[in-house]
């Protein structure tokens, strides 16, 4: 089978390329042939890597555009015999639909929604089958937009099972109490408040690792020096291994998240999780059972589970343990390809 996935721009620091990455990893892996186009990024490698194809435009995303695009699809489809294309971004499944009616093929559609969004459209989720990454997804395709439930196939995000080899050959080396967060600086991953929490703490044997970039580094960065917090902000790395080995909690602060790849490689990586109690991580995270949850934008709600970790090592053990059994049984490649490839076969006979 031919599958065309349509996303933005292709990065290191961006959960939907990494959910992208495994879907193009694994499909090949599979015997199919995925391929991607994209606007453009920084992790190409890791395709070329793998000998999986890719194409890229800068103006692929770009409103003025569309007709081109549409048009560049369409060619696409025709030249590569598609079969299925997969968009992963609103926009990018509006160009998908329109190249797929005009293409004079029977190519299907289908779109994964990987985020939890306000403003409404009269264009967006009119793929053949829409993917909800969680239920709070897929509430929101239903109650907000509209969407056919029949059309909704509730298919998880998930995490890449083979990074545990390389994590378990790394060596151990640690100073002091090491907190890792990973994602995009934004105010919907409202990492301000895990670092006001730490402030609060006022303990300089606890840091915190945060990767990725965005538009709240320069805010970010300066409460780091303001108030002498000790963290440090690493820019999007290809392999998050080392950063996983070292760190003793991982916590993802969102004010909203469909269900993050970032805690499901935790789960895998056997971290102790603290997240905040809202969508997709809830859904997952059941305190003090596989981890901990805190009332979102709540920094002193958010310090006090952070010492209920570090100060009660048994709890924190039986909670990553019990995550480690929730992730890898249920959120890795090994469940979730096959069901996005009968999804592809349903729509295809």
């Amino acid at each position: 089978m031919n599958i065309l996935h349509l996303s933005p721009d292709f990065n290191y620091g961006d959960g939907r390329s990494y959910y992208v990455y495994l879907l193009l990893k694994y499909l090949n892996r599979y015997g199919h042939n995925a391929v991607l186009f994209t606007n453009g990024g920084d992790s190409f490698e890791r395709l070329t890597d793998l000998n999986i194809s890719f194409k890229a435009s800068r103006t692929f995303s770009q409103r003025l555009s569309f007709p081109r695009s549409v048009k560049l699809i369409a060619g696409i489809i025709a030249e590569e015999n598609i079969d299925i294309i997969h968009s992963h971004h609103r926009f990018h499944e509006l160009i998908a639909v329109a190249a797929a009616q005009i293409s004079g093929r029977k190519v299907k559609t289908v779109h994964t929604a990987l985020s939890i969004v306000d403003r409404r459209y009269s264009v967006e989720f009119k793929s053949g089958k829409i993917i909800a990454v969680s239920r709070s997804v897929r509430d929101m395709l239903i109650n907000k937009f509209s969407v056919n439930k029949n059309k909704i196939v509730l298919i998880p995000n998930f995490a890449d099972s083979e990074e545990i080899p390389e994590y378990e050959n790394l060596p151990v080396k640690k100073n002091g109490f090491n907190l890792l967060c990973v994602g995009r600086l934004h105010k919907e991953k409202d990492q301000m408040v895990l670092l006001k929490a730490i402030a609060l703490l006022k303990d300089k044997s606890i840091s915190l690792t945060l990767i990725g970039e965005g538009p709240e580094y320069e805010a970010y960065n300066d409460f780091i020096l303001r108030n002498s917090v000790n963290a440090r902000i690493i820019p999007p790395v290809r392999k998050l291994n080392k950063f996983f080995i070292e760190a003793d909690i991982c916590v993802l602060p969102s004010v909203r998240d469909p269900f993050p790849g970032f805690m499901l490689q935790s789960g895998l990586f056997k971290k102790p999780f603290i997240g905040t109690d809202t969508d997709g991580i809830a859904e997952l995270i059941v305190h003090r059972e596989n981890g901990l949850l805190f009332r979102k934008s709540d920094e002193r709600d958010l310090s006090e589970k952070i010492m209920t970790f570090i100060e009660d090592k048994p709890l924190a053990d039986r909670c990553r343990m019990n995550f480690f059994e929730d992730v890898s049984k249920n959120y890795t490649e090994k469940k979730i390809i096959p069901e996005i490839i009968k999804l592809y076969e349903d729509l295809t006979d």
